[in-house]
């Protein structure tokens, strides 16, 4: 295995949102990882490689606008809607707080 089909391995493997089903695909593929050209240069660990690669693609550039265009699709006008209900009923409430001050220390006076 040379290091472009461990780099694609180890990027599906970080797309599992599982945990659980990530665990097992790892422990799967650990034999295999062994016999790769990168684990007999490095004797990195397969968790560490998962680990360092998680952050390194976290924080690379290239994958960010795949990274924005899957945020932005699992948005619907739903989700949005609830956000800004969330929003004014926020604003709603501190408003009210407001004036009930504003009140009482016209109250005072």
């Amino acid at each position: 295995m040379n290091n472009i089909e461990l780099e694609q391995k180890i990027k599906e493997i970080i797309a599992i949102d599982n945990y659980f089903e990530m665990k097992i695909v790892i422990n799967n593929f650990e034999s295999e990882y062994k016999q790769s050209d990168f684990y007999k240069k490095t004797k990195m660990s397969l968790k560490d490689v998962v680990t360092e690669a998680r952050v390194h693609y976290a924080i690379h550039l290239d994958g960010l606008g795949d990274k924005i265009q899957k945020l932005i699709d699992n948005l619907s006008i739903q989700k949005i809607n609830d956000i800004l209900d969330q929003i004014a009923q926020t604003f709603g409430n501190e408003n009210a707080e407001i004036g009930e001050m504003l009140d009482t220390i016209k109250d005072l006076r």
